[in-house]
């Protein structure tokens, strides 16, 4: 069974929640996590924006259509050169991907790091 990870939620109205993605090696872990991954961003296709090395943001491929303009998603990514457009609902904050392209979990100090430059920008 796949170990879980940490991962963050942060919601259009800019409530954060912590959601535990399996991970793991092999099809059925990749499939739970993706599971899980549509389950909590409310939608069927998802992509990533690699905010930094260390940081990856979750977004549903269709919220433009489908959910509200998310401020502080769309703040966070700005702070790191995302300038082009909004973000809309939901978006899932994990770690960067291993050399594998494997999503990594939120270690301690990339949660710190994360809240804090989410305070920032409030």
């Amino acid at each position: 069974m796949p170990r879980p990870s940490s991962a963050l939620l942060l919601t259009y109205n800019s409530q954060l929640v912590e959601i535990e993605l399996p991970v793991g090696h092999g099809p059925d872990s990749g499939a739970q996590r993706r599971a899980v991954m549509r389950a909590v961003l409310r939608c069927d296709t998802f992509d990533v924006i690699a905010l930094t090395r260390r940081w990856d943001m979750w977004i549903d491929d269709e919220g433009l259509y489908n959910h509200p303009v998310n401020p502080a998603a769309t703040a966070l990514a700005r702070r790191f050169g995302y300038t082009h457009q909004p973000y809309h609902g939901s978006v899932l904050l994990t770690g960067g991907p291993d050399a594998d392209g494997n999503t990594l979990p939120l270690l301690r100090q990339q949660l710190i790091g994360l809240l804090h430059t989410l305070q920032d920008l409030t």
